[in-house]
């Protein structure tokens, strides 16, 4: 009877177990529509792959199985859906293009050769009064980014007035922060990625610089990511070291074995922190 009791309380708590395990993964599903758990990494490169667990890594000997991502037909990274979508292909005189069609009323993200494609939420500030304004944000080539309300009155974004913003499904939030260069800002808005009790910022910094080949200006792009914790806003770029990304977890030792244990990378930055701000 004891027995059979024991058998009932693994058959119900196993699968929740590993289902709740697998919220804190990314997945990819592959053309025979099997899925498979694990961490996404070197994403928008050429070799970015899907890193799995081995379940048996003493009998095997490998920690983890890799699987290319263009095995996959969809992945999850991040929480976000993402569908491939096939590279275009030429034969030196015919070259065959990606169907992509992005109505207005939505928004989409690009990575490699997948796409994420979601409901365009209604743009929105809000004031240092702490008032939402809705409307249309504008980003110009030339002026300050800034909003139009219903009654077409034109608000400029900048920190002195507007704390925060949604622009294309995205919220931006006013933050001292270090700065990421030594031409950078210490103030900006960055790019809230994930919120809880420890939030995730990504904010990208243009620069230009002189090309003397071409004898002009051109612009370089490039994002960093900041950690919130507590009063601090950490540039994550000081955390590439596994000892040092676990000593900023370290009030959950459960978190900190899996990146001493390479199950999380810097990579997995998303992954990391969801696990800390939903597992006491």
């Amino acid at each position: 009877m004891e027995n059979k009791r024991t058998f009932l309380i693994l058959a119900f708590t196993l699968p929740f177990f590993t289902f709740s395990q697998n919220a804190y993964l990314d997945f990819g599903i592959d053309k025979n529509h099997d899925t498979i758990y694990g961490t996404i990494r070197n994403f928008i490169s050429k070799r970015a792959v899907l890193y799995e667990k081995n379940t048996n890594p003493d009998e095997d000997r490998i920690k983890f199985r890799s699987h290319r991502l263009q095995k996959f037909k969809k992945i999850r990274f991040n929480d976000k859906i993402y569908v491939y979508v096939e590279p275009p292909k030429t034969d030196g005189i015919y070259t065959t293009e990606r169907n992509r069609i992005i109505t207005k009323d939505s928004t989409a993200i690009t990575l490699g050769d997948f796409i994420n494609i979601e409901k365009r939420l209604p743009d929105y500030i809000v004031t240092k009064l702490n008032d939402t304004i809705y409307g249309e944000i504008k980003d110009p080539a030339l002026g300050k980014l800034h909003l139009l309300d219903a009654s077409n009155t034109k608000i400029n974004i900048d920190k002195d007035s507007i704390k925060s913003y949604r622009l294309n499904n995205e919220i931006y939030i006013h933050k001292e922060k270090r700065k990421a260069t030594i031409f950078d800002k210490n103030g900006a808005y960055l790019k809230l990625v994930l919120d809880g009790k420890v939030r995730l910022h990504e904010y990208e910094h243009h620069s230009k610089f002189f090309n003397f080949q071409t004898n002009q200006y051109e612009g370089r792009s490039i994002t960093y990511f900041y950690i919130e914790k507590g009063q601090e806003i950490l540039l994550l770029g000081e955390f590439l070291h596994k000892k040092k990304l676990a000593e900023l977890f370290s009030e959950n030792q459960n978190l900190v074995s899996k990146i001493l244990n390479e199950e999380y990378i810097i990579d997995n930055m998303y992954l990391i922190v969801k696990y800390f701000n939903e597992n006491e």
